[in-house]
């Protein structure tokens, strides 16, 4: 059965800024913005031209014939300037920023307050879509044997759910590097093992001839 936050120890939470800050709705979808932005620009252009034809057609005025490039000048604004907020909104998914309302700083100290979890570096927290937001990052764990990890690791995702995002990879660390001792090859015991190995091998070499 999978673990929910109410399932998870008050203390994993307690300090976190994730159970004050108010996340910001995602908005409209971009792809129906840009459908409705196109319909509009096309039923204003087409009012737009019976509007100039009718001007050039009823009225007898020198100037009458400036109807037509001047109503298709402010369609062409209006439409620039309606079209602004959904390349701007859709740039910044491209360029893989974070989800609205959501600030690194914060979620990176939820996820150091979390007991066994040293520092927190290499944070990336990107949007795929308007609704799907996905997160990496490097975690130092104190414990390097790494037992309780996958505890850990379960309250890292709580975190990070609260703040809308399901999917990250996380990449355990040590705080303490693990000294592995090899053996000196000129030290005198494996100098004398080298020996003997060599003696053995010559002995061999014998009997067979």
């Amino acid at each position: 059965m999978a673990m929910t936050m109410e399932d998870t120890p008050i203390s994993a939470h307690a300090e976190h800024r994730h159970t004050i800050v108010k996340l910001q709705a995602p908005g409209r979808d971009l792809g129906m913005m840009g459908v409705l932005v196109h319909v509009i620009g096309d039923a204003l252009n087409n009012l737009a031209v019976i509007i100039a034809a009718l001007v050039i057609w009823l009225t007898s005025s020198p100037t009458r014939f400036y109807a037509d490039p001047g109503v298709s000048t402010a369609i062409s604004i209006l439409i620039l300037v309606s079209a602004i907020p959904l390349v701007k909104n859709s740039g910044k998914i491209l360029m893989q920023s974070a989800p609205r309302g959501v600030d690194l700083e914060d979620v990176k100290h939820d996820l150091e307050k979390i007991p066994g979890i040293e520092s927190v570096h290499e944070l990336h927290i990107w949007r795929l879509d308007q609704k799907k937001s996905i997160a990496s990052a490097h975690v130092v764990v104190s414990n390097n044997e790494m037992t309780d990890f996958m505890d850990q690791a379960k309250t890292v995702k709580e975190c990070l759910h609260a703040y809308g995002i399901h999917s990250a990879t996380l990449q355990p660390e040590l705080a303490s590097p693990v000294l592995v001792t090899t053996q000196n090859p000129s030290s005198p015991s494996n100098r004398n093992s080298s020996r003997s190995e060599n003696t053995l091998v010559r002995k061999r070499n014998k009997e067979y001839r």
